[in-house]
């Protein structure tokens, strides 16, 4: 099995040398996308942490807008770019550079080949949310200047289209999906629409993906762990306090990291993953464990065994 890995970001090279460091395996596809505003010294040390070869491709940047079509613009540029690649992969997991692995490959391909075709997407139903978020999509508001412009005008939807649920950004699409949603007038009426309105990377792919004919192949939700700490919008940067949770989750992947916050946290997913520390990291800032997850100082307690968590947890502070 060929996994593709579409990463986008626009800050934190090191987050990204943690993140490929786990999951750079030679069969694998990976198409990154960085924010036309990053620094060009920053680009540099992001092209050094994802490496070179045939399978890293770094697609034409656009600068991004917070709640704006632009992010939707640019995945589906990484979505073609991913088809156009050689050998064809099989999925395509959406990941930010800021994100880790919660499993190792080996059952992350497991998991995949045990329910085939599956597309993860998490979604829920805009009609059950608060009026402020429900009523999103019917409201006008652009990009201007690398700001989003809301307004109070309204617009109708146009017909043939549903706007019914909203959902997370993160996903992983089987490989005839992506081939299809490339090639649909679904996808430009949508992204026609959604141009216009805010926040619509959470309503594009769960609204287009429900109305098209692979919709009774989604999966109950996708397959990323993320805190929400109700401060703004963005999810909680994680840290030893979640390790418990994290080592325990059923999902693949989680986000978001910043080992200048926690650097221990991404040493312990690292070993539970059996992945290195990146280049940059000189050596574990955790007490060391052995190759099979055995603490040295601690025998019979793992890194992998959930119930023993709490231990590492608080040697690690």
């Amino acid at each position: 099995m060929r996994l593709a890995y579409s990463i986008s970001g626009y800050k934190l090279p090191g987050q990204l040398a943690w993140l490929m460091t786990a999951i750079r395996h030679p069969a694998d596809l990976f198409v990154l996308h960085v924010d036309a505003r990053t620094p060009a010294s920053v680009l540099d040390e992001m092209r050094g942490a994802a490496g070179e070869g045939p399978n890293v491709v770094f697609i034409e940047r656009q600068a991004i807008t917070w709640m704006g079509i632009s992010l939707v613009e640019a995945e589906l540029r990484a979505v073609r770019a991913a088809l156009a690649a050689d050998p064809p992969f099989d999925y395509l997991i959406s990941l930010s550079m800021q994100d880790y692995p919660l499993k190792s490959r080996a059952e992350i391909v497991a998991a995949l080949g045990a329910a085939p075709g599956l597309d993860h997407v998490t979604r829920e139903r805009l009609d059950g949310l608060p009026f402020h978020i429900r009523r999103r999509p019917w409201l006008v508001a652009f990009e201007r200047r690398g700001r989003l412009v809301k307004t109070p005008i309204p617009r109708p939807v146009p017909k043939g289209l549903e706007l019914r649920w909203k959902g997370s950004w993160w996903r992983v699409l089987s490989r005839q999906t992506c081939e299809w949603l490339v090639q649909a007038d679904l996808t430009r009426r949508y992204l026609d629409f959604l141009r216009h309105v805010q926040a619509p990377d959470e309503l594009f792919f769960q609204n287009l993906l429900m109305q098209g004919p692979h919709r009774d192949r989604l999966a109950e939700r996708n397959r990323h762990f993320v805190a929400w700490s109700g401060i703004g919008g963005s999810p909680k940067t994680l840290t030893m306090a979640e390790a418990e949770e994290l080592l325990a989750s059923p999902l693949w992947f989680a986000r978001k990291f910043d080992e200048k916050v926690d650097r221990r946290v991404l040493e312990l997913l690292a070993q539970r993953i059996g992945a290195d520390l990146p280049p940059h990291v000189a050596r574990p800032c955790h007490r060391a464990m052995d190759a099979a997850g055995v603490r040295a100082d601690r025998p019979g307690v793992t890194g992998t065994d959930p119930p023993a968590l709490a231990g590492i947890a608080v040697a690690a502070r």
